[in-house]
């Protein structure tokens, strides 16, 4: 019912999947995931395992956003701090869960992976704000504040460490990476966070039922 409904939301995008009980079983984990405070998953299986396709109907009824970067021959590190801030702000300031799913393929450069692993760790990415705009944030997010924790000194402090709060409960990453090849496993030893920030899920092969 849920992946109709998605259909005939979804301009752009259709699922036509075939829910059988082993890809039920990954659809459970990760709305688990999306429905959990700070919940982000890793899926690791080669490609066309359906993880994206699971990812996008668990969001579709978590009632989150869902978001993947749109790369392009001249994406780098500034439009994914574009893309970031966007969803940053939210997660941060509407208090809506927000899915942001990041595949291999999106990977174009290593470093990506370190402001992915900054999200998992601590919220925090280097460089991802501005003084300014830090405090336009902490002015913003003021009166949300103010509702929900009324006992809390509206302090500078306070006010970004409540909205980086926020965006660690309401950012959930969900990473769908391959373990085909070398990659994977050198980007586990370099970005500790992408393993101990995410719960692992494995796309094994089908069994025959499937």
């Amino acid at each position: 019912a849920f992946q109709q409904r998605f259909n005939e939301e979804s301009k752009v995008m259709k699922l036509e999947l075939v829910l059988f009980a082993d890809a039920l079983k990954h659809l459970m984990r990760i709305s688990r995931l999306l429905c959990m405070d700070r919940g982000s998953a890793l899926l690791v299986g080669v490609g066309g395992s359906g993880k994206q396709s699971l990812t996008r109907l668990a969001a579709y009824i978590a009632g989150a956003y869902t978001f993947q970067c749109t790369i392009t021959k001249t994406y780098n590190v500034t439009n994914l701090f574009e893309d970031i801030k966007a969803l940053y702000k939210i997660a941060g300031f509407k208090g809506q869960p927000v899915c942001f799913i990041f595949t291999d393929a999106e990977v174009k450069d290593e470093g990506f992976l370190e402001y992915i692993n900054q999200i998992l760790m601590t919220g925090e990415v280097a460089g991802l704000f501005p003084k300014d705009e830090l405090d336009m944030i902490v002015n913003d997010i003021r009166p949300v504040m103010k509702a929900v924790k009324p006992n809390t000194p509206d302090t500078w402090d306070n006010l970004y460490s409540f909205f980086l709060e926020r965006v660690r409960d309401n950012l959930h990453i969900v990473l769908c990476f391959s373990p085909v090849g070398d990659k994977f496993s050198r980007r586990a030893r370099q970005f500790p966070g992408l393993i101990n920030g995410c719960t692992i899920d494995w796309f094994l092969p089908w069994p025959e039922e499937a």
